[in-house]
């Protein structure tokens, strides 16, 4: 009896580092669109934006600014649009652990997602 409780207590201890370990490559996804990807994305969208300014969308310092702060809020948005203005390569999101922690992140922050509509 007692070697069952043992190893049911090994199988869930297995069980917990494994769910770390999955936990610390996500929260690393998370850095690495915040610490890199971001900062990318909002050369994009100042270039995007100065270079589509006329009388209908001045797209002042103002406007620019709100936009930075509006994708920069979520790691979801930072995610979608930077793939959306290929940022982020369409080949990155062939490898299966991308493609799971993009999954991931657009199922957990679908809330915040960017709404087409």
């Amino acid at each position: 009896m007692i070697e069952i409780i043992i190893g049911l207590a090994a199988f869930i201890l297995l069980w917990m580092m494994w769910r770390l370990y999955q936990a610390k490559q996500y929260n690393r996804f998370i850095d690495w669109l915040n610490v890199d990807i971001s900062p990318k994305l909002a050369q994009v969208l100042i270039a995007e934006m100065e270079q589509n300014r006329s009388e209908l969308f001045p797209n002042t310092e103002d406007h620019i600014h709100a936009a930075l702060m509006y994708y920069r809020q979520y790691p979801v948005r930072i995610f979608e649009a930077a793939v959306a203005r290929e940022v982020i390569e369409q080949g990155w999101l062939i490898d299966k652990p991308h493609k799971r922690w993009a999954a991931h992140l657009l199922f957990i922050q679908a809330a915040y997602r960017l709404k087409n509509g």
